[in-house]
């Protein structure tokens, strides 16, 4: 190989490194299929899917010691309760507990996609 080839190759691994490495950086922490930090639950009244956290919930709980024990209330309808689950990563399913394909596999019980 000659010194120019060799000085192309190196300019562009540097390139492709340098891409990834601002890619990964630039890129969210958290996934929206797996929140960080947080619970999905969906609304018994509304049917909205949210991502409740620990911070979100113990305020809840301070400000209505009576509901202790009982679901959440739903803070965008405060009509229904909260539900806590899974958000299937496939098609965007809300499931409570997976359910077991033939194969012993985890499968989501609205879609039947496999779970990771």
């Amino acid at each position: 190989m000659s010194d120019n080839v060799k000085i192309i190759l190196a300019v562009l691994g540097i390139l492709v490194g340098g891409g990834f490495t601002f890619s990964y950086l630039t890129s969210p922490s958290e996934s929206e299929d797996f929140p960080d930090g947080g619970t999905w639950a969906k609304c018994n009244a509304c049917q909205a899917m949210q991502v409740i956290d620990p911070e979100m919930r113990g305020k809840f709980y301070e400000e209505n010691p009576n509901m202790m024990g009982r679901p959440m209330a739903c803070p965008k309808c405060n009509k229904g309760a909260l539900m806590d689950g899974l958000k299937c990563p496939t098609k965007g399913c809300f499931y409570t507990q997976a359910k077991q394909s033939k194969d012993g596999a985890p499968a989501c019980p609205v879609c039947s996609s496999k779970l990771p």
